[in-house]
């Protein structure tokens, strides 16, 4: 047998994890492990399992844990070779081990050799050895137990352990060279423990030989401010002349030239700066070099966090280990399955608790929707399987996004999430507030929030969400855009030639409320792409179909159309899949084709297609397939869609002389200020928060309408005669999703434009996240071609381009990402460039 301690509970037969049964058994054999092969005294464990208020039974009930541990620790009755033994030995009992069995013994085994290597100058062997002692980690020593209120003081001992063993391995590490790779490292690190002054002092040195003093010094003085704020007491002496010799450039602080030598070698390059990566764009976009070691790897994000619980012990029956296990195996498949399905992820689980977070790596606009839709769908599909508890918090998190691996996150909301799976009776799922205002699809018990929560009872048919709540925005701006639409829809009639038209804009900008003020008298069938994946991006073509016959009447509609017949029953046959999107039957896109071409000759026919940048490659194909084999007849297809289309399809409908591209620009200022008039119910806004709010919306009718709708609530009462006004959060969805489309590397540089302010040069980018100039001018182009930011001309004084941020909210978004201590740092380094160049010009000018 093997046991783990280092993470949750957990021991392991022949690598098949053995049932430990309820909380009081599992915490008797954590405790006795905690203090293997030594006599733990029967007080001591009464007092471990029960910290206060001990039940008059307590002895007799640790006297069944131990009988129930002494059937797990010892198979059939009998004592094997590698099985534990739970002896009773006065004044208590005795759980005798093998040292090797224990991975609390190894990481101490292995501690002990790392640091002894380390004592002997021997830094690559100590690294080595220090790193596998990590690697036996899974999380918290005895996280699953620590969930349920347990508190011993020899738990914050191992943590200690852990704390010093990385320590050590910092050190080791630094002595090699490789000072570049675990920066991030500790920077994650003291973001959880920023009392550690070894570790801060590591930080320093670390930045300090990768080139960046002014980081260096300002870890100093961030680890001052807390320790003087937190705790009342000044940087001991080490660190302080730590920041001496950074401020000195003392040459203590070098590699030793031999290890500055192995270490080139080992890079195969002739500076100590690691090669760039490469990001290849499309061919319409430049090639970006952006430099490895300042990609942002920890954001703060807006994320929905779900937590399931499963009940494995009630569904297995009697408890028999193959059947519990057959049982979490099936929950773990259903839960990852519904889960990524959605478009979330699962992060691990403790046990039978899973946890799967939406957000991350890239945020979707209805992340909270999506999150409530996947527990709903957990929870139905593991009704026949075992009783489930299912919790949804939505909120503010640190991320951590590693270049390889699972997205990891802390905060609070974790917290949260736990609380309300833990309120949520069986078979229920609860949410907190935020999640239940941002989940438009969703059905929630009427009777409100009793116990904190609210539980979800059902969720609308993804065909069936509404897409459309902007559709009653007043009508602004866009009269020549649809005057180019209602010409051409008069062309196709008069003509009897089909045209295509795609409307193009962001998201909120008025697309789908171009489209419905169109209105016709010929027959308007209308389809959704949806991003939920549900129809296989099938949907669009199922609206149209349903739209003109329900599938329980179509072979009636076809017969209508073409007689009966086999033309009718092809047809029939063909349409008809799209009604069962699991049959897995493709559809017959010649047969669709044909359908609509009988349809418009029947009556001229409009196709709305809304959203199509989420429709599957299948359908994008069908479409423009569709416009070049459509026979002649009066039909006119219109698709909208959001910018990043293009970036998928460069060449859509390019070229052709029966499609239009129609492009949709943010409403003028004036427009804005009409447009939120007509929104807003109540009386005069003073001028000043006029101005905030035709700034805020920036033209996109959507913002004007969530602001709009904040604005109304009493609650906004205390910012009316103010000029800051909070983010709506599905606002803040909208624009994070926009830039979690960029790729990583190109963010990192918005995120350095966000910092350097209003308006940002190559220059001032490059200083603040340190990198070359030329890779941030790249940055800055692609960023433009993105529509992030918009060229203001060049600077008088350098001649560099200078960009401005297309919308002042996108700046503040993205400056929110950015962790405090990196975004001050960050700040810290632009205002040294800013500085530099004033006293340059100001030496030119006294020559």
């Amino acid at each position: 047998m093997r046991f783990h301690l280092l993470g949750s509970l957990e021991v392991l037969d022949d690598d098949l994890p053995v049932p430990l049964g309820g909380v009081k058994q599992r915490a008797a054999l954590g405790f006795l492990l905690l203090h293997a092969n030594r006599v733990v005294a029967t007080s001591k464990l009464l007092q471990a399992l029960w910290q206060q208020d001990v039940p008059p039974t307590a002895r007799k009930m640790l006297q069944n844990a131990v009988s129930g541990l002494r059937g797990v620790l010892t198979p059939h009755g009998s004592a094997t070779e590698g099985s534990a033994l739970l002896l009773t030995h006065a004044p208590g009992y005795l759980l005798r081990v093998d040292q090797n069995s224990l991975d609390l013994s190894r990481f101490q085994q292995l501690t002990e050799q790392g640091r002894g290597e380390l004592s002997a100058g021997n830094w690559p062997a100590a690294a080595r050895v220090l790193r596998k002692a990590l690697s036996l980690w899974r999380g918290p020593v005895l996280a699953d137990l620590v969930e349920t209120g347990i508190n011993w003081p020899e738990l914050t001992a191992i943590k200690d352990w852990r704390l010093s063993a990385q320590e050590n391995c910092f050190e080791a590490e630094l002595a090699c060279g490789r000072h570049y790779e675990i920066i991030g490292e500790l920077e994650s690190l003291i973001e959880v423990e920023p009392y550690r002054e070894r570790l801060n002092g590591q930080l320093m040195l670390a930045l300090y030989r990768c080139g960046r003093q002014v980081d260096a010094l300002s870890a100093y003085r961030r680890t001052r401010a807390a320790l003087v704020e937190g705790l009342g007491l000044e940087p001991g002496r080490e660190l302080q002349e730590l920041e001496r010799a950074i401020l000195d450039h003392a040459p203590v602080l070098d590699l030793p030239p031999s290890v500055q030598r192995r270490h080139l070698l080992a890079v195969g390059q002739t500076s100590p700066a690691p090669a760039p990566v490469v990001i290849t764009s499309p061919p319409a976009e430049p090639v970006v070099t952006v430099d490895a070691r300042d990609v942002t790897t920890v954001e703060r994000k807006l994320v929905s966090v779900v937590m399931v619980s499963a009940q494995l012990g009630l569904a297995a029956g009697d408890g028999d280990p193959e059947d519990v296990d057959a049982v979490h195996q099936e929950v773990a498949s259903v839960v990852a399955a519904e889960i990524s399905r959605l478009g979330g992820v699962v992060s691990g689980n403790v046990g039978s608790v899973f946890l799967a977070m939406f957000g991350v790596p890239k945020t979707a606009e209805d992340d909270a929707d999506r999150a409530v839709r996947a527990a709903l769908a957990v929870r139905d599909r593991l009704a026949s399987v075992a009783d489930v508890q299912i919790g949804v918090a939505t909120g503010d998190s640190l991320v951590r996004l590693p270049a390889a691996g699972t997205p990891t996150a802390t905060g609070v909301l974790l917290d949260q999430c736990r609380q309300l799976m833990a309120l949520a009776p069986l078979g229920a799922v609860r949410a907190c507030d935020s999640t239940r205002e941002a989940s438009v699809s969703v059905t929630w018990e009427t009777d409100g929030a009793l116990s904190g929560g609210w539980q979800a009872v059902s969720c609308m048919p993804p065909r069936g969400v509404d897409r459309r709540a902007q559709a009653a925005v007043p009508f602004v701006e866009r009269e020549r855009e649809l005057l180019v639409l209602q010409g051409l829809l008069e062309e196709v009639r008069t003509r009897r030639r089909p045209h295509f038209v795609t409307v193009l804009g962001e998201a909120g900008v008025g697309k789908t409320r171009l489209v419905n003020e169109l209105g016709s008298s010929s027959l308007v069938l209308r389809g959704t792409a949806t991003a939920f994946g549900d129809d296989r991006g099938f949907g669009p073509l199922a609206d149209v179909v349903s739209g003109f016959s329900s599938f329980e009447t179509l072979r009636a509609a076809m017969a209508s159309l073409v007689g009966v017949g086999e033309l009718a029953d092809r047809l029939h046959a063909s349409l008809a899949c799209l009604a069962e999107p699991s049959s897995g039957v493709q559809p017959d896109f010649p047969s669709w084709r044909r359908f609509l071409e009988e349809v418009a000759e029947a009556s001229p026919l409009v196709v709305l297609l809304e959203d199509v940048h989420w429709a599957n490659d299948v359908v994008l194909d069908f479409m423009e397939e569709l416009s070049e084999h459509a026979s002649s007849v009066p039909l006119l297809v219109i698709a909208t869609a959001r910018p990043e289309l293009l970036q998928r399809r460069p060449s859509w409908f390019g070229g052709k002389r029966n499609a239009t591209t129609i492009s949709l620009e943010p409403l003028s200022h004036n427009g804005t200020r009409n447009l939120l008039d007509s929104l807003l119910p109540f009386g005069e806004l003073s001028s000043e928060l006029w101005q905030t709010l035709v700034s805020c919306v920036g033209g996109n009718p959507l913002f004007a309408t969530e602001y709009a709708r904040m604005m109304a609530d009493p609650r906004m009462s205390c910012v009316q005669n103010g000029s800051s006004l909070p983010l709506p959060p599905s606002v803040r969805g909208v624009l994070t999703a926009q830039l979690d489309s960029l790729p990583f590397e190109v963010k990192a540089v918005l995120q350095d434009a966000a910092v350097v302010g209003d308006l940002v040069s190559p220059g001032a980018v490059a200083a603040t996240g340190g990198r070359d100039a030329l890779e941030a001018a790249k940055a800055l182009e692609l960023l433009e071609q993105r529509d992030f930011l918009r060229r203001q001309g060049r600077n008088s004084e350098t001649g560099e381009i200078e960009y401005g941020f297309r919308h002042q909210l996108v700046r503040d978004v993205v400056a929110e990402q950015l962790p405090r201590a990196l975004r001050a740092a960050k700040h810290e380094r632009a205002q040294v460039w800013f500085d530099e160049p004033a006293l340059d010009l100001t030496d030119r000018r006294a020559g």
